[in-house]
């Protein structure tokens, strides 16, 4: 009974996590009012679920085959090993760079939240995971709506729609998920027609708000999972089965010229192709060298931009100008892999896999159309498509291993028999106790506390420099630097206030702490050459870091 109520509180931290952290915003306390509050949420829900797992660890593990624990195991090991040998900023690699903030305390976070989720195993439960994405769309319409008739009472520095993920293609990249649940949901016959009715027109209006956006991955990933969906629709009907064939060829087909059109070619070129796919290719190419250049630690978690000039390439550098450049792959995988070498992105692609193995082991045993596993494995595709093209948003990231941990949970544990009794609403429902063992409740407080203090360190440092930086004073700026949890951009920022309001003795003193954190941060080596009091020796030196640092920027000196 003390298992089933340790998985029942490790239900509701899920339930809770996922819409809190897509929904959460602080522009009135941070600089950065989006990631970092998020990373709170995240941090401090992961590691509550993690706590209530250990007070319970040999019953939970027997639920799940040993591959995953060992799968989870590995990747646990290749971050720590990056983390401890790769070489970067611990700090940075440990909180994230400033504005992505995926780092060791994300992913772990992200990792035990999955595990959560897996342990559920109970088709109800995951029907209620799903549930809550589609729920978190409505708020997330409603703001954009605000925020398109010009009514947001919140004074962003940007205009766009964006709702709460601070960027148009992570709202486009939810909406096409959350836009895709509604839809398949709403084939659900055991539902009221109207709450039917309701879910397409969730559909329908996050539809429309994508293309308000102009970004097509919402538009990509929602036309994706509808086929994969609409092939375990056909495939469940008698009388429809014999359109299977005709329609994977077609999709097949369809796919093809999608692809066409991302390469700029084809009919669909006009409507898929824009000029940032170039960008974003230029992004991958360099993911792919840093993969094979540094095999076994990566270049240090979330550190992507360290390196990025430096193996860039002439094309890339000359596409646009040298100063255009990147801080992540734009690609979660090649993230992994250039971050954390092969032992991240391998372990990180069996946990993948052991998700889609289960899942195609259920789809071969269920003939049936089960809407709630079809939804969940159908959005689970659709995130993988996003994560080709673009960046682990914690807003979305958070529901990309949930779904993980759901596809794992319910391939194991749902059977035919289980999935239509809870469409029949015939519920299995846990004994209700509203106690834990003490020692559960004291593991997941403790946890809970572990969870936030350190997440909120970087909170900290950051809303420190928003209040700095509102003073305009360079001693109470130097000072907000001095945190811990501070990231580079801080220091970065307020070196470059040293510069511009002429304080030399400042700005050296700033620069060099800049040098010894960030040695291969270029903006500490450009302002070590530009400072009249730097020596002729700094000078040669810093001349030499930016042509090692940036090798295909043709405006770096010579000599």
């Amino acid at each position: 009974m003390n298992q089933e109520l340790i998985v029942r509180r490790i239900y509701w931290a899920i339930i809770f996590v996922g819409p809190a952290v897509s929904l959460a915003v602080s522009p009135s306390q941070s600089f950065d009012p989006i990631n970092l509050v998020k990373l709170i949420i995240l941090a401090t829900s992961g590691f509550v679920i993690f706590g209530l797992f250990l007070s319970s660890t040999t019953k939970l593990v027997s639920r799940i085959s040993k591959f995953f624990w060992i799968y989870c195991g590995l990747f646990i090991l290749a971050m720590a090993s990056t983390f401890l040998f790769s070489g970067a900023p611990k700090g940075q690699q440990f909180w994230g760079s400033f504005g992505r903030n995926t780092g060791l305390l994300t992913y772990l976070s992200l990792l035990f939240i999955l595990i959560g989720t897996a342990l559920l195993q109970k088709a109800h439960l995951y029907r209620a995971v799903i549930n809550s994405l589609v729920l978190t769309s409505i708020p997330v319409l409603i703001y954009c709506l605000i925020q398109i008739a010009d009514l947001d009472p919140i004074g962003w520095s940007l205009k766009d729609t964006f709702a709460t993920f601070g960027n148009t293609n992570f709202l486009s990249a939810f909406l096409g998920i959350s836009a895709l649940a509604s839809f398949i949901l709403a084939f659900d016959k055991t539902k009221l027609i109207g709450v039917r009715i309701g879910l397409i027109c969730l559909a329908l209006l996050s539809a429309f708000i994508i293309l308000d956006t102009g970004s097509i991955q919402g538009f990509m990933i929602l036309l994706a999972g509808i086929g994969v969906a609409g092939y375990l629709f056909v495939r469940s009907g008698k009388k429809i089965l014999i359109l299977r064939i005709p329609y994977v060829i077609l999709s097949f087909f369809g796919l093809f010229l999608a692809i066409m059109g991302v390469a700029n070619k084809g009919p669909l070129a006009s409507f898929i192709f824009q000029p940032s796919i170039l960008y974003r290719a230029d992004y991958w190419h360099a993911g792919w060298v840093m993969t094979f250049q540094h095999p076994i630690f990566g270049v240090g978690l979330d550190s992507y931009g360290d390196w990025y000039r430096e193996v860039r390439g002439s094309i890339s550098t000359l596409r646009t100008g040298p100063e255009r450049t990147a801080n992540t792959a734009h690609n979660i995988f090649l993230d992994l892999s250039s971050n954390g070498g092969l032992p991240l992105i391998l372990s990180y692609l069996a946990l993948l896999g052991f998700a889609l193995a289960i899942s195609f082991r259920w789809i071969r045993k269920n003939k049936d159309f089960d809407p709630y596993f079809v939804a969940i494995f159908s959005c689970w595709v659709a995130y993988q498509i996003q994560a080709l093209v673009s960046i682990n948003q914690i807003g979305i990231g958070v529901w990309g291993w949930i779904l993980n941990g759901a596809l794992i949970g319910y391939g194991i544990s749902v059977t035919p028999e289980a999935a239509k009794e809870v469409m029949s609403s015939v519920r299995n429902k846990t004994r209700k106790t509203s106690t834990l063992p003490a020692s559960s409740g004291a593991l997941a407080i403790l946890f809970a506390a572990l969870g936030f203090a350190l997440a909120y360190i970087p909170f900290n440092a950051d809303a420190a420099y928003k209040s700095a930086d509102k003073s305009r004073d360079l001693a109470i700026m130097m000072k907000s630097v001095e945190l811990p949890g501070t990231s580079g951009w801080h220091l970065s920022q307020v070196l470059n206030a040293a510069v511009v309001n002429n304080f030399p003795t400042q700005a050296k003193i700033l620069d060099t702490e800049m040098i010894k954190k960030y040695p291969r941060d270029l903006y500490g080596w450009k302002i070590l050459y530009f400072l009249t009091s730097s020596t002729p020796e700094e000078k040669k030196l810093a001349l030499a870091k930016l042509g090692e640092l940036d090798p295909f920027n043709p405006d770096i000196p010579k000599s």
